[in-house]
This record gives structure tokens, C-alpha cells and sequence, in this order.
């Protein structure tokens, strides 16, 4: 058998004989290759092996199928047979394999007047397969050899149309042998024939068709099998047998297949005999260059003696997985309560990623980044970065971000830890003093009057939410008497501020020399926040020595300068400063003389100073 024509198609001559192998009823797997259908899921540069099984049919597909009888007056009983099973024969072929077709010829002797003859070309008709049967009579034959060379010759060059890659087998049933040469042709050039046209013979020998070897020779050389020691009645049985195992070589081939993805099978081939399994092991490699998150696919094709039937196509889908990046982030360093914070993602490892990155944004509390307070979406640029943009941030304390890359259709989804990127907010620092009055007098010298803020909260530095004050002072009695004297500070942490407030009532300034100074019910109030400071005084009344300068409570403007006599009063003087921090000085008034022979005075009523650091 020779395997390259075989990779080819087959063609099958059937030639009559004895052993039952299988018949009609035997049952085979259902034809084609299992598994059909392949999915994988390999990463660039993996690969698997897969087991597979090509169950052939019980006849050979695309079957051409010709009978050559001999008709000489000696095969009476076998023309019978065969013409009386004929629609047995025809319909079992017909059901395995719908595509056959069939031929019938016949040969006798040389010295018959008709020594070779086609009684039906191929054909799909049964009918007119069984009438061409039915034409054919016994009759003639003048010695013991016949003209079975020449009809084999005839077949194999042309006088049957065989169809294009087909499994062509020709039936010849005998009881006699052939000339040598026979009509011209010797056996060695019908066994040539046969060959060049992918012919295999299936003899049916009864009783003499193989006496000199002819049968045997013939049926080696084309691949073929005799069947000897069969009688007449036998003939039809004997065929059905012949079909159903029949060798049959299974090749494959690749088609459509993706650049990035190697199939092969070993072994390159297979011979069974038609209804038996053919195994292969299948190798699929994917190359290293191929896309993630791509489908590749690949068919394999299974031929049947060169001959690709439904059913035999195997349809390999890989689906490449998407990379999965890496994703690092990069947060914002420290930066103030109330200030911008940011985050930006880096990926790689990545296949040229696109899409998006979700920033989120979460309190101090949430360690466990549950609740997001703020969320921002940047897009990936070309060389794999995204960023969110500056988010205002709230009270001072660890915040953490997450960063979600979005995946693509190349790349899975990523995020990055919850512990990984945290940035402090320091608070700001909030300071303050208030008192309700401070006062120093001297003449000649001799210290007149010498009053320490009274009552004084001290310095007032912290980060926190909180208020200051101390016990407000009742009566101060002297040369300057008061009541009421209060003085309180308050913070709030977040947003950052700090408030400074200071009260008297009924003041009264004599000192000797200058004008008495009677003031009633003074508030004054200093306010910082990150945006800035601003400061505010109410008087309720204000005289100096005989004129009345405030008569009813009024709020004061800014730095307002009142000059009687000698005295000079600056009333809600506000005093800006800069320095540790921004910040203002707010004294409800400020009483100074300076006049020569008089006494040096400087006294400062209901002082309230408020400022603020470490502002975004």
C-alpha cells in the first residue's frame, strides 16, 4: 500500500472473496473527530497537548464503487446473487456513506465478441445501478483463463469516471484467472494503471480467480484484500463484509490558522480499517508576540483517505489571557489642613494599556477605604500614567487613596492596596490672647499707675477645637476702676479658626492731670481664619472730661483716632501682624498722653488678638 497516494485519495477495486470480517449490521462510532470543538486558554508562549481520536466511518467516504464480473457462462449462480442483493448491497453502502456512487462493467474472454464492457458508469441512481446489473448474462468463454487484465486496465484508464479525490473501489468477482497479457496489456501494466489512477482492488475469488496469483498480486500492489474460498450464494454477504473494512489512511491538515498560534499532530498519519478509531496527539503553542485578551483560532482538518467529510473539522478558539499590570502610586506629600492633595498611578507589566484610572479619596477613620469621600478619574496616557487632579482636603489626619486602573481589552483590572498610599494633613496652628485691660502711668518718674493685663488668658497655642478663658475680674478700684473685666479664646480645628473676645463695663481713667475718661460696656472681638483676619469693637458710651464722644452703643470703625486735649484715643484699633503667623490685634481703645508736665499714660481696654499658621 502505498501511503503517499493514499494521502491523496483512495481508490478501491473489489475483487470477490471468502472471510467475513463485519458485516452489514456491525456497529461503528459515530464518524468524526473528537473533541471537535477546542478552547484553551494559554498565555503567550504556553502550550498543551490534546488527545485526539478520529473515528472513521464503516465504508470510506466519497465512495466509487464499480463491479467487474466476469460474465462468462461459468458465473451464472454468482451474477445471480449479486443481482438479487443488489438493492441490499446498494442501499447498506448508500446509508453509511450518501455520497456513493456506483459503476458496473463486465469482461469475458478474449475470443468473445465482447471481451470488455461498461454497463452502467458511475452513477448515484440506484435503479440504474440495479439495471445495469440486472443487464448482465452468463454466456461464452472458450478456455479456462479469461480477460480479467484488460477489464481492470480498462477501468483504471478511464472507461469508469471517477470522480475527483474519491475512494475508488472496484469489485472484481471471478472463478477464473486472466490472460497474461490480455488483450494487449500484461499484468504488470494493470497493476500500473491501477496505481497511477489510486486504485485498490477487493478480490472475490470462486474458485479459480487466484490459481495462478494474479489475484494476490494485484490486490498487495493496490492495497486491496482477496477473499478466497467463497461459493456463489456467499458473493453478496462476502461484499458487505469487503466494504465495511476496507484500510483507511487518516491524514490531517491545518487551515486558517493565526500566525501566533502552532498546531501540529503526531503521528503525520494513520491507516485503520474503516470503522475503527485513529488516535493522534495534538500539540498547540502559542507564540510569545501574541496579543493579550485575542482570540486566535485554527481548523485542522481530518482527511479520510485524502477526502474531507463533514463532521471531520476540529475548530481550535484560544483565548489569550489579559496581562494583568502591575499599578504604583505616587500620593501627594504632607500638606495642610484645608489644602490640595493628589495622586498619580504609574502601570507596567502591562500590554500597551488604555482606559482609565478611578482615584478615591478616604478619611482618616476608614482604614479599611470602605467609603470613599472624594473620587476622581484620570485617563492613561501613552506612557502608562494617569492622575487625579488636586482634591481639596478636609481636617488634618492620614488619609489614604486607591487607584483602580479600569482594564481594556488588553489588560485586566487592577488596584492598588488600601495601605499603600497615604498622605498626612498637618492641622493649623491657632493662637491667641485676650485680656480686659492693662494700663501704666508715671509722672516725674514716680510710677503712677501699673496694671498687668488683667484678667489675661496668656498665649493660646493648639491644634484642636477648644476654648480659653479665665475667671472674669469683678472691680478694679484706683486711679482706674473698672467691672466686669472678661477675656476668653476659642479654636476650631477644622476649618481652622481662632476667636479672641474681650469685655469691660464702666471704666473710669483719673489720673491727675488729664481729663477723667468714663467709658461704659466695651466689647472687642479678633477673628483668623486661612482666608484672613478680621476684627470688630462696640461701645456704649465714651466721654472725655466734659464731651461726650460716643452717647450710645456703637459699633466702631477700624481705627478710629479721637483727640481731646492732651488725650489721644484710638478707638477698635486694629493692628495686623505677620509674624510667627498672620494674625490681629484688636483693643477696644487705646488711651495714650504724652504732654509735657503731665503724666506719661498708655492704657489699653478689652485686648483681643487671634492668628493662625500652617495655612494651605
Amino acid at each position: 500500500m502505498r501511503m503517499t497516494r493514499r494521502l491523496r485519495a483512495a481508490m478501491y477495486v473489489v475483487v470477490a472473496g471468502a472471510m467475513l470480517v463485519a458485516g452489514a449490521g456491525t456497529a461503528y462510532a459515530a464518524p468524526g473527530v473528537t473533541p471537535a470543538e477546542v478552547t484553551l486558554d494559554l498565555a503567550p508562549g504556553g502550550s498543551t497537548t490534546i488527545a485526539k481520536t478520529v473515528s472513521t466511518p464503516a465504508i470510506p467516504p466519497k465512495p466509487d464503487i464499480t463491479f467487474l464480473i466476469d460474465t462468462t457462462g461459468s458465473m451464472g449462480g454468482v451474477i445471480s446473487n449479486v443481482q438479487t442483493n443488489a438493492n441490499t448491497i446498494l442501499s447498506n453502502v448508500a446509508s453509511a456513506q450518501p455520497d456513493a456512487q456506483f459503476a458496473v462493467a463486465e469482461y469475458r474472454d478474449m475470443s468473445d465478441a465482447t471481451s470488455f464492457r461498461v454497463a452502467q458508469n458511475l452513477t448515484a441512481d440506484q435503479t440504474d445501478v440495479t439495471n445495469g446489473l440486472n443487464s448482465l448474462v452468463a454466456s461464452g468463454g472458450g478456455d479456462f483463463p479469461e480477460d480479467g487484465i484488460n477489464g481492470l486496465f480498462q477501468v483504471a484508464s478511464g472507461a469508469v469516471d471517477f470522480r475527483p479525490n474519491s475512494s475508488r473501489m472496484v469489485l472484481l468477482i471471478g472463478d477464473a484467472p486472466s490472460h497474461d497479457p490480455s488483450n494487449g496489456h500484461t499484468l504488470a501494466d494493470a497493476i500500473s494503471a491501477l496505481q497511477a489512477a489510486d486504485v485498490t482492488v477487493l478480490a472475490f475469488d470462486l474458485s479459480g480467480l487466484d490459481s495462478t496469483g494474479q489475484a494476490t498480486s494485484i490486490t498487495d500492489a493496490t492495497g486491496g484484500r482477496l477473499f478466497s474460498g467463497i461459493d456463489s450464494s456467499e458473493v453478496s454477504d462476502t461484499i458487505l463484509a469487503a466494504l465495511h473494512n476496507m484500510p483507511v489512511a487518516v491524514t490531517h491538515k491545518l487551515r486558517d490558522c493565526d500566525p501566533n498560534l502552532s498546531v501540529s499532530l503526531t503521528p503525520g498519519s494513520r491507516t485503520v480499517t474503516s470503522g475503527d478509531d485513529a488516535t493522534f496527539t495534538e500539540t498547540v503553542s502559542v507564540g510569545a508576540e501574541a496579543v493579550p485578551g485575542s482570540t486566535l483560532t485554527c481548523k485542522v482538518d481530518f482527511l479520510l483517505n485524502g477526502v474531507l467529510s463533514p463532521g471531520f473539522t476540529e475548530t481550535i478558539s484560544e483565548h489569550v489571557p489579559k496581562a494583568t499590570p502591575s499599578i504604583a502610586t505616587t500620593p501627594s506629600g504632607s500638606v495642610p489642613a484645608g489644602g490640595n492633595v493628589s495622586d498619580t498611578a504609574t502601570l507596567s507589566d502591562g500590554y500597551h494599556p488604555t482606559g482609565t484610572v478611578k482615584f478615591e479619596l478616604f478619611e482618616p477613620g476608614d482604614t479599611d477605604c470602605a467609603t470613599p469621600i472624594a473620587t476622581r478619574t484620570g485617563t492613561v496616557t501613552d506612557s502608562g500614567t494617569a492622575a487625579s487632579g488636586d482634591v481639596t482636603i478636609g481636617a488634618a489626619g492620614t488619609y489614604r487613596w486607591s487607584a483602580t486602573y479600569s482594564g481594556d481589552a488588553h489588560n485586566n483590572a487592577v488596584t492598588s492596596p488600601c495601605s499603600a498610599e497615604q498622605v498626612t494633613v498637618t492641622p493649623q496652628r491657632l493662637t491667641g490672647r485676650a485680656y480686659g485691660l492693662t494700663a501704666d502711668a508715671s509722672l516725674a518718674g514716680i510710677q503712677l499707675v501699673d496694671i498687668a493685663p488683667t484678667p489675661d488668658t496668656g498665649d493660646i497655642s493648639t491644634t484642636s477645637t477648644g476654648a480659653t478663658s479665665v475667671p472674669c475680674t469683678a472691680t478694679l478700684s484706683g486711679l482706674i476702676s473698672a467691672h466686669a473685666l472678661c477675656a476668653k479664646v476659642a479654636t476650631t480645628e477644622f476649618p481652622g479658626k481662632s476667636v479672641a473676645t474681650a469685655s469691660i463695663d464702666d471704666t473710669t481713667i483719673g489720673i491727675t492731670g488729664i481729663p477723667v475718661i468714663s467709658v461704659k460696656t466695651i466689647n472687642s472681638s479678633s477673628t483668623t481664619t486661612c482666608a484672613g483676619s478680621t476684627g470688630a469693637t462696640t461701645i456704649a458710651f465714651l466721654k472725655v472730661g466734659n464731651t461726650v464722644v460716643i452717647a450710645e452703643p456703637t459699633k466702631i470703625q477700624p481705627n478710629t483716632t479721637v483727640n481731646v486735649g492732651v488725650v489721644k484715643l484710638v478707638l477698635n484699633e486694629q493692628i495686623p501682624f505677620t509674624t510667627p503667623d498672620k494674625g490681629l490685634t484688636v483693643n477696644a481703645v487705646h488711651v495714650t498722653v504724652n504732654a509735657l508736665g503731665l503724666a506719661k499714660t498708655n492704657v489699653v481696654l478689652a485686648s483681643a488678638e487671634s492668628d493662625i499658621g500652617n495655612c494651605p
